[in-house]
């Protein structure tokens, strides 16, 4: 399992869980204590998540709720226009929108050895399909397992996003760090604590993926032996279980390595490699 995406996770789950209209937005009482999230932003938002709220966020409702947090938390809020949650999304899932300002290009807000480690860049409207999940046992190894629960999945089924990693910092770690288009975000709690990971596939077709652990407020790299297996676990749910078929950025943002068949094969609805 290698590490790169977690980065628009920290921006596109952002916006995921920014869902409701400022005037009716709850209090600090839904905010998660310093203790189990670090970011002040994502405390809130975690919190707005679990109370299951949907609706409109405007970016000025966005602005009020958080402008004495910015000194706590290190996401740029304010490329995000708007978000919108749909309550009624098909399949039983919900259905969420976000707009940015315009096509979304910031630097990665978190460091990797010390590093910010490229940019993330992101169509205007990036849509999503989200899955709850109450709980769910995976096998690591022979005889152990990781417990997930409080599990949220978001599927890609419209826009997209993209992790361009420094070419020097690409070179230096190989195969553990690599540009990526995103397929799959989820926020779930491990071990007693909150965690986010993406996932998705770099220019030649391999899985990548990443973990945030938001008590810690950092990136988990490398990945944990026993977090490894998250990654295909998540693109298979949504690549196979769901079906969903996640789209390719266009050609000037994304360059697919293979051949022509094997680039048709990377936007189906069961890319083979989860």
């Amino acid at each position: 399992m290698k590490l790169k995406v977690v980065i628009t996770l920290l921006i596109l789950l952002t916006c995921c869980l920014m869902d409701i209209r400022a005037d009716d937005l709850p209090g600090r009482e839904i905010w998660l204590p310093e203790s189990e999230v670090k970011d002040r932003f994502y405390s809130y938002l975690i919190g707005l998540i679990q109370a299951d709220t949907c609706g409109v966020l405007l970016a000025s409702d966005l602005e009020r709720v958080l402008n004495d947090y910015r000194g706590k938390t290190s996401i740029p809020f304010e490329t995000i226009k708007d978000i919108r949650r749909e309550c009624d999304g098909g399949e039983g899932g919900r259905e969420i929108s976000v707009s940015f300002r315009e096509e979304l290009k910031t630097p990665v807000p978190y460091s990797i050895l010390g590093y910010h480690p490229g940019s993330v860049t992101a169509s205007p409207t990036v849509r999503f399909i989200e899955y709850g999940i109450p709980a769910k046992t995976l096998r690591w190894s022979r005889n152990q397992a990781v417990e997930l629960t409080e599990i949220h999945v978001f599927a890609i089924c419209e826009g997209w996003a993209v992790v361009d990693i420094h070419a020097w910092l690409d070179k230096l770690l190989g195969g553990m760090l690599d540009d990526t288009r995103l397929v799959v975000m989820a926020l779930f709690k491990c071990n007693g604590d909150w965690h986010g990971l993406a996932a998705g596939y770099d220019p030649s077709g391999d899985g990548r993926s990443g973990i945030f652990n938001f008590n810690q407020n950092k990136i988990l790299f490398p990945t944990p032996r026993e977090l490894r297996m998250l990654g295909p676990y998540f693109r298979n749910f949504v690549t196979r279980v769901k079906r969903v078929r996640v789209p390719m950025p266009p050609e000037d943002k994304w360059t697919t390595v293979g051949s022509a068949d094997y680039r048709g094969n990377l936007a189906t609805k069961a890319y083979p490699q989860p």
